[in-house]
C-alpha cells in the first residue's frame, strides 16, 4: 500500500474519532502557528501557516487568491499525544501583492454555537504595488446610501504605508478617527456616509520617490418604485379575434433604473411584442412604459397577465386577467331567493343580480312597470345593481332588470320581490310624548290598551315591573324596582290580578295595526306596565306607569270639620309616595308656633303629614297650605286650604215644644229644634228625671228627636229637652196625655213572650244537632274517615271510594327536576316533610318555598295508598284560605311519590300561639284579647 493513501486513512480515521469524543465536549478555537494579528511576508516569498485543532478543519483565504491555485498546498494529518489532535499545513509559494488579506482556520461544523476559528492578516510587502487592487484608469464603483458606513477599499500591501484620501479635483480629506478612519487591512471607513463623499475618490501614497494612487467611484443608487398600473382593468373580456394592447406604466424616484417583463400565456409562442420607452419630463420623478400588443386574440391568449418591475431588491407586479369570448351573450340569474328582504330605516339596500355577459349590456331597473330612478331619487343604478337609498316601507314591490345589447337585439329581463320589514311601532308612544304617571285609585278596575304596527306583524307581550320607593335612586322617573320583570297573562296575581288580556286588529291612519287591551280587575300594586311589542327586526317599548292611590288626584288636603274657637283644628296633608317627597307645611303668619304640633304617617300608598292646632281662635282662620315635590318633574305644588274659625253661639230654640194627645198602642215623636255653636247636647226628661234609650224608645240623631213606640198609659206625662253648649242651655217642655187604653195589651204582651220562649228553646235544639254532626276526630285520622266526608261508607265500600276520587295529571303533576329538595321539617308514622324549592309552578316564572310530603324508606303499599288518597282529598276539597293548601304534586315513575303543598314558615299554629303568650295584652274596651305578631 503506497505510503501516502496509509496516511490519508490514519489522517481520515484520527479525524473521525476526534470528531466523536470531542462533540459533547467544550472544543478550544483552533491554534495557529502564528499567534499575532498580522504577519508580513516578502513578495516572491513563501507562506507558512500551521494549524492545530481537536477536530477536522478547513481554511479560509483571501477572496483574490483561489484554492486551485498551483502555488498554494494543504496537507493534513493527525498529530498530538496518541494521534488524537487534527492539524494542517498552508504552504503558499510565490506570494504576490494580491495574496494579502485574512487566513483563517476554523472548524467547518461547530457543535457548539459560538463560531470556532482564528484568524491572522498576512501583508505581502511589494514596493512596487503598494495597494492590493489597483484602479488607475477606469475607477472602482463604490454604492453609497445616506447615513449608512461606506469603506473605499485601498487595502495596503505593508502595514507602514501612508496612504492620502483625496477628493477629485482638489480636496484633501484627512483621517480624523470620527468621520474618516484608516484601517491598513480594510482602507478609509466612513462610520456615516453623507453627499459629501459622493463623486470620484482617490487613495494616494509615495514609495521611493514615485507616486502610486487607485481610484473610486461613489454612487448613491435608490431602488424606490412608487407606483407600477396597468392601463386596462383587473378583468378584460374581448372576442376572439380582437386586437389586445395592455400598457404597464411605472413611475419611480430618480437615480432609479426598472427591470421590466411580460408573463403572459403565449409568451412561449411568442405571441406578443413588447415595447418599452422612457418619459425623463417629469420633474419629481422617472416615468417607465412596457406596452405589450397581442394581434387577433384566439383562446390560447386567455389567461393571466403579470407585468413584473425589478429595481434592486425592490419588486413590484401587476396583473389582470383576459378572458376570449367566441360570441356575445347575455346570463342573468338570482343571487338568493325570489323574496329579498330589507329593513325599514337602513341607509342603503343594494338589489342585485348574477350578470354574465358580453359586451357590456344597457340596464334598466324597473319598480311595479316604471323606470326606478324616474319613479325616486333614492333609487340608483350602478352597473347591474340598483341602490335604494334611505330604506322606507313604500319601497317594497316588485323589481325588474332588463339587459339589452341593441346591436345584435338581443336582451333578458329578471324580476324580484323585495318586502320591506319594519320594526314595531307603539302608537301610543307617538301620540304621548313623555305624560306624566298615571294614578289609579285603590281597588278599581283599569284598562290599558297598547296599539303596534309592524312588518311582520308583531307580538305583543306585556311585562310588570313592581316599584318600590327610593327617592334616591330612581328609574322610569318616578320609581325603581329590584325584584325583576314579569310576564303578564290572563288569570295571573302577580302585582295586580289581570281580568283579562285580548287582542285585535284596528285600522288606525290607513294601516292594520295590532291592539292588545290589558284589563287590571283591581289595583292594588304600584309599578310599571311595559308593554313589548316584537318582530323580527327588532322591538319597541311602551312604559305605562301604574301608580296606586288612596288620595284623590294623589296630593289632597282633607279638613275633619271647620272647628269653632276653643277645639283644634286638625288638616291632614296626604301624598302619594311614589310620586311627591318632602310634604310640609305653610300656615298663615298669625299662627303661633308654640300652639301647632305636625305628625307625619307613612302609609302603604301614601304620607300624610297632620298639622294638629289646639285651642284656636277666630285669629287662626286663612289659607293653609301644603307643599310638596313632585319626584317625576322635580317641580314644587300647592294644596291650599281656606279655613274659617266659627265664633262659639249660645243655643237657641227654633221650635217649642208642643202638648200631644196619643192614643195608646200608637207611636209618639217629639223633637227639639234647636241652633248654636258649637251643636248643642240634647238631653230629654220625663216629669224631671232622663230619658236613656231602652226597647220602644228610640233617641234620633243628636238626640233630637225622641220616639216612643206602643205608646203605653204610663208613657204620659211631663216630657222636657235641654240643649247646652259651652255659652249656655235653653229648654222647652210638653206635656203628652195617653188616651183609650186598650185592655188587649196584656194578651199582647203574653202572646209575643210565649213566642220568645219557643223560638229560643227551637235554636238551643239545633245548636245541639249541629255540634252534634261536626264532632271533632283526633289528629291521628286515617284515610277512611277523610272519606266519610266525601261519601256515606254505608252506601260504598272505602277502597272504591278511594278509587273514585279523580287525579288530573295534567293540572297537578309537577317535573321532579323543578324541586330542589332542602331541610327536614318533620316526620308522622309513615311519612315525613321537607322544604323544598320550587321552580315555575302554577306557571310562575319564579321560585317558591314550598313543603314537600313523602313516604318513608320502606313504607308498605297500604301507606302509599294512604298518601295517594290524601292528595285527591286536597284536591276534592279545593283552594281556602284557611288551609294549607295543595300546589301539586309528583306521581309518574322514576322518583318517590310527592305531595307539595304549602309552606308555613311559621309551623304550627298553636305552637306559634303559644310561643307568643307573653305578647298578647288585653283591650279593655273590648272583650276579647289583642296579639302582636312580630
Amino acid at each position: 500500500m503506497p505510503r501516502q493513501l496509509f496516511s490519508g486513512i490514519v489522517l481520515l480515521g484520527a479525524a473521525l474519532l476526534l470528531s466523536g469524543s470531542n462533540s459533547g465536549l467544550k472544543l478550544k478555537v483552533p491554534e495557529l502557528s502564528i499567534n499575532a494579528t498580522q504577519h508580513v511576508v516578502q513578495v516572491g516569498q513563501t507562506l507558512n501557516l500551521t494549524c492545530r485543532g481537536e477536530m477536522v478543519h478547513s481554511w479560509s483565504l483571501p477572496e483574490t487568491l483561489s484554492k486551485d491555485s498551483k502555488r498554494l498546498k494543504v496537507i493534513k494529518y493527525a498529530c498530538g499525544r496518541n494521534g488524537k489532535q487534527s492539524c494542517s499545513s498552508l504552504t503558499l509559494s510565490r506570494t504576490q501583492a494580491s495574496d494579502t488579506g485574512n487566513y483563517s482556520c476554523k472548524y467547518p461544523t461547530s457543535p457548539v454555537k459560538k463560531k470556532k476559528e482564528s484568524t491572522v492578516y498576512v501583508f505581502i510587502n511589494d514596493t512596487s504595488n503598494p495597494f492590493v487592487e489597483m484602479h488607475s484608469d477606469i475607477p472602482k464603483i463604490i454604492h453609497m446610501t445616506v447615513g449608512r458606513e461606506m469603506i473605499i477599499p485601498c487595502r495596503v500591501t505593508a502595514p507602514n504605508i501612508a496612504v492620502t484620501l483625496k477628493k477629485i479635483p482638489r480636496e484633501t480629506l484627512i483621517p480624523d478617527g470620527k468621520t474618516i478612519i484608516w484601517d491598513s487591512m480594510k482602507g478609509f471607513r466612513i462610520p456615516k456616509a453623507t453627499y459629501k463623499f459622493i463623486g470620484l475618490l482617490s487613495c494616494e501614497t509615495t514609495i521611493g520617490g514615485h507616486t502610486y494612487s487607485t481610484k473610486y467611484l461613489t454612487h448613491r443608487e435608490t431602488n424606490t418604485i412608487f407606483d407600477v398600473q396597468l392601463s386596462t382593468p383587473r378583468l378584460v373580456k374581448m372576442l376572439k379575434g380582437d386586437s389586445l394592447a395592455l400598457n404597464c406604466t411605472v413611475t419611480a424616484a430618480w437615480n432609479t433604473r426598472v427591470q421590466m417583463t411580460w408573463t403572459y400565456p403565449g409568451e412561449t409562442r411568442r405571441r406578443g411584442s413588447v415595447m418599452q420607452r422612457i418619459d425623463q419630463k417629469n420633474t419629481e420623478a422617472n416615468i417607465f412604459y412596457s406596452i405589450l400588443v397581442v394581434d387577433k386574440v384566439r383562446d390560447i391568449d386567455k389567461g393571466q397577465y403579470t407585468c413584473h418591475v425589478k429595481s434592486g431588491p425592490s419588486i413590484k407586479a401587476v396583473n389582470t386577467t383576459v378572458i376570449v369570448y367566441d360570441k356575445m351573450f347575455i346570463n342573468l340569474k338570482r343571487r338568493r331567493k325570489t323574496v329579498l328582504e330589507a329593513v325599514a330605516g337602513r341607509k342603503s339596500y343594494r338589489l342585485s343580480v348574477k350578470v354574465k355577459a358580453f359586451p357590456s349590456p344597457e340596464v334598466i331597473w324597473l319598480k311595479d312597470g316604471l323606470p326606478a330612478a324616474e319613479k325616486c331619487a333614492r333609487y340608483i343604478v350602478k352597473d347591474y345593481s340598483l341602490i335604494i337609498k334611505d330604506v322606507a316601507e313604500e319601497d317594497a314591490g316588485n323589481y325588474t332588470i332588463i339587459l339589452s345589447i341593441r346591436q345584435w337585439n338581443l336582451s333578458k329581463n329578471l324580476t324580484v320581490t323585495l318586502t320591506v320589514n319594519v320594526k314595531p311601532q307603539i302608537y301610543e308612544n307617538a301620540v304621548s310624548s313623555f305624560p306624566d304617571p298615571n294614578l289609579y285609585f285603590l281597588g278599581s278596575k283599569q284598562v290599558l290598551t297598547c296599539t303596534a304596527y309592524g312588518i311582520p306583524q308583531p307580538k305583543i307581550t306585556w311585562m310588570w315591573y313592581p316599584c318600590k320607593q327610593n327617592h334616591y335612586k330612581t328609574r322610569h322617573g318616578f320609581c325603581f324596582y329590584t325584584e325583576g320583570s314579569f310576564i303578564v297573562k290572563a288569570g295571573s296575581n302577580i302585582g295586580n290580578r289581570i281580568q283579562s288580556i285580548t287582542e285585535r286588529m284596528a285600522v288606525i291612519e290607513g294601516k292594520n295595526k295590532t291592539a292588545s287591551t290589558l284589563v287590571v280587575a283591581e289595583a292594588k300594586s304600584s309599578g310599571i306596565y311595559s308593554c313589548m311589542a316584537s318582530n323580527k327586526v327588532g322591538k319597541s317599548e311602551r312604559n305605562v306607569s301604574f301608580i296606586v292611590t288612596d288620595v284623590p288626584s294623589g296630593f289632597h288636603i282633607s279638613l275633619e270639620k271647620m272647628p269653632i274657637e276653643g277645639e283644634n283644628l286638625v288638616l291632614s296633608c296626604s301624598a302619594n309616595k311614589f310620586l311627591y317627597k318632602d310634604i310640609a307645611w305653610i300656615l298663615p303668619r298669625t299662627v303661633n308656633n308654640q300652639t301647632k304640633a305636625k305628625r307625619s304617617h307613612n302609609k302603604e300608598y301614601s304620607t300624610t303629614l297632620t298639622l294638629t292646632i289646639k285651642n284656636v281662635s277666630l285669629a287662626h282662620s286663612g289659607t293653609y297650605a301644603c307643599r310638596a315635590r313632585n319626584i317625576y318633574t322635580g317641580k314644587e305644588v300647592l294644596q291650599k286650604k281656606d279655613v274659617t274659625i266659627r265664633a262659639q253661639e249660645a243655643p237657641a230654640l227654633l221650635r217649642h215644644l208642643t202638648d200631644q194627645t196619643v192614643n195608646a198602642s200608637k207611636s209618639a215623636m217629639l223633637e227639639c229644634q234647636v241652633r248654636g255653636i258649637p251643636e248643642p247636647q240634647i238631653s230629654w226628661f220625663k216629669n224631671h228625671e232622663e230619658i236613656q234609650q231602652e226597647p220602644g224608645i228610640i233617641l234620633g240623631p243628636g238626640s233630637r228627636m225622641l220616639f216612643i213606640e206602643r205608646v203605653k198609659e204610663e208613657d204620659e206625662g211631663l216630657y222636657q229637652c235641654i240643649a247646652t253648649n259651652l255659652k249656655g242651655s235653653v229648654e222647652s217642655a210638653a206635656y203628652v196625655t195617653v188616651q183609650g187604653v186598650s185592655e188587649r195589651s196584656n194578651l199582647e204582651l203574653i202572646t209575643l213572650t210565649c213566642t220568645c220562649v219557643a223560638a229560643t228553646l227551637f235554636w238551643l235544639l239545633l245548636t245541639l244537632f249541629i255540634r252534634k254532626l261536626k264532632r271533632p276526630y283526633s289528629s291521628e285520622m286515617k284515610t277512611n274517615h277523610y272519606l266519610s266526608i266525601i261519601m256515606d261508607p254505608d252506601e260504598v265500600p272505602l277502597d272504591e271510594q278511594c278509587e273514585r276520587l279523580p287525579y288530573d295529571a295534567s293540572k297537578w303533576e309537577i317535573a321532579r327536576e323543578r324541586l330542589k329538595l332542602g331541610k327536614s321539617l318533620g316526620h308522622g308514622a309513615f311519612g315525613k316533610v321537607v322544604q323544598a324549592s320550587a321552580f315555575g309552578i302554577r306557571k310562575s316564572p319564579t321560585c317558591r318555598i314550598v313543603a314537600v310530603k313523602m313516604l318513608k324508606e320502606g313504607a308498605t303499599a297500604s301507606e302509599y295508598k294512604a298518601l295517594m288518597t290524601e292528595l285527591k282529598i286536597l284536591i276534592h276539597i279545593g283552594h281556602h284560605l284557611n288551609i294549607v293548601n295543595l300546589l301539586g304534586a309528583c306521581t309518574k315513575n322514576g322518583g318517590p311519590l310527592m305531595v307539595i303543598v304549602e309552606y308555613c314558615k311559621y309551623g304550627n299554629l298553636s305552637n306559634y300561639l303559644k310561643s307568643k303568650r307573653n305578647f298578647f295584652s288585653p283591650n279593655k274596651e273590648r272583650n276579647y284579647f289583642w296579639v302582636k305578631f312580630t
